[in-house]
């Protein structure tokens, strides 16, 4: 019986330490997490201005915040973001993808007058006989009245610039500087029939 009651008392001791134990651990976890040095108060040591003191000049805020991955709430690490500063896009072509670029209409469609300007007679016909050959429709051959032009000029109706510009390719001519609009006062083209082109055949070129 002695025996028996004694090794009660034992378990009982040895359960009562344990529990001692137990709630020593939980008292010590308690007080670190009241502890939490993350909790602390901050504070500000900035001094307080005095009378003459300057204030910094405010520097530019950042345009936007990110928080780092997996964080969030107060007291957690964040990373800045600065937008970079907005730049002009460059020069791009508005000419649609695929499309052609404007060419002039073939010479089947495109109404040719040569009038000459200088003394070669026939020249304006020999001329217009070329054209003809390059399935130009081809107007009557004339004259262009005073004095003989030393340079053959090539002028254009509204809407038939390319087409003048390609026939000054034809005569080897420069398409720059020997293609004009049309005569304001066509006066001086006998028998103008009012042609897309017209060609005033100077001494350059009549043969």
């Amino acid at each position: 019986m002695n025996s028996q009651a004694g090794e009660s008392n034992s378990g009982a001791a040895v359960r009562g330490l344990l529990l001692v134990l137990v709630a020593v651990v939980v008292g010590v976890l308690l007080l670190r997490s009241v502890d939490d040095p993350d909790d602390a108060a901050v504070t500000d040591t900035t001094p307080p201005v005095e009378l003459g003191d300057t204030i910094p000049p405010a520097t530019q805020a950042p345009t936007a915040t990110t928080a780092a991955p997996g964080t969030g709430g107060a007291g957690s690490d964040t990373v800045t973001t600065v937008a970079p500063p907005a730049t002009a896009d460059p020069a791009t072509d508005t000419t649609a993808a695929g499309a052609e670029p404007f060419q002039p209409r073939p010479a089947a469609e495109v109404s040719v007058q040569v009038a000459n300007s200088t003394t070669v007679r026939g020249a304006a016909g020999r001329l217009t006989d070329r054209f003809k050959t390059l399935s130009y429709i081809t107007n009557t051959p004339t004259n262009y009245v005073g004095t003989p032009l030393d340079r053959t000029r090539i002028y254009y109706q509204p809407g038939s610039l390319l087409e003048a510009r390609a026939i000054a390719g034809v005569m080897e001519l420069d398409a720059d500087n020997d293609v004009f609009p049309m005569l304001a006062d066509t006066s001086a083209v006998s028998d103008f029939e009012t042609p897309d082109v017209l060609v005033a055949l100077g001494t350059d070129l009549a043969e």
